[in-house]
């Protein structure tokens, strides 16, 4: 028998899981969704295509910018490579005599433009894989560092080669380096010219074509212009004004760049 006492507990609130609260017996009613709205498709297809040309616009510019920069670093691999052989490279040009053709893509000379601070091997020819880590020397004429004529050189616009040429002015100097001398010319005028004028390698760009032998030592820088296009071609020239031996040490324009330093 259940006294009065034990009854009572069993019906006061919380004595056992049957008293706490519990939710109404019967189906809850789900609430309905919003039906899309043609602007909500609208506004979801924009998002969509907005977000693929975000992307795609972010891996242009990634590529953009490894084109430009990123190939500084194979430049430099491919130039300490072509100047370790350098001196070899010289002294095979002498047992091979003047008459015999150099190798494309073999090392010729070495250019300083202490103006921007930079010095490369230039290469034989201006062929794409000639000229693509190096400058390259314009063959179709015989010209040599220091010699009577016009010795051209092609480059890349890109940082490391020739992108920053358009900062040279007159009276700037360059120099070149052989096998026994260093030649430094001194800048003395800067143009824009259309691709195929090829005139601005002639041997002597400045005078009537004649039978006569070019009066005057003359180098020629050209690279694409403006940066980053191809539609034009930035060219400087630049004239014999002084001859170093070897023997003598490097010109004082270029002597913080000695290797040792």
């Amino acid at each position: 028998m259940v006294s009065t006492t034990e009854r009572q507990s069993h019906d006061e609130p919380g004595s056992s899981d049957q008293d706490r609260v519990r939710p109404p017996r019967g189906r809850r009613r789900r609430a309905r969704k919003p039906r899309a709205t043609p602007g909500d498709v609208v506004r979801g297809v924009v998002r969509f295509f907005g977000e693929i040309l975000l992307t795609a616009g972010l891996l242009m510019l990634f590529y953009a910018a490894y084109e430009v920069y990123g190939s500084q670093w194979e430049t430099d691999r491919e130039q300490e490579g072509l100047a370790e052989g350098l001196d070899e490279a010289w002294e095979a040009a002498e047992e091979r005599g003047p008459d015999s053709e150099p190798l494309p893509g073999s090392a010729d000379s070495r250019l300083y433009v202490p103006e921007l601070d930079l010095d490369w091997v230039v290469v034989n020819g201006t062929e794409p894989d000639d000229i693509q880590y190096s400058p390259g020397r314009y063959t179709q004429y015989d010209s040599a560092p220091g010699e009577l004529g016009n010795y051209g050189i092609a480059a890349h616009r890109t940082p490391g080669l020739f992108w920053d040429l358009d900062l040279l002015e007159d009276g700037d100097v360059m120099v070149l380096e052989d096998g026994e001398n260093f030649y430094t010319y001194e800048v003395f005028r800067e143009e824009t010219v259309l691709p195929e004028d090829f005139w601005v390698v002639n041997p002597d760009p400045f005078e009537e074509a004649s039978e006569e032998e070019p009066g005057r030592a003359l180098i020629t820088l050209t690279t694409c212009a403006p940066k980053l296009n191809n539609t034009h071609r930035l060219i400087v020239w630049a004239e014999l004004a002084e001859t170093t031996p070897k023997s003598e040490g490097m010109p004082d324009s270029i002597a913080h760049m000695a290797p040792e330093a």
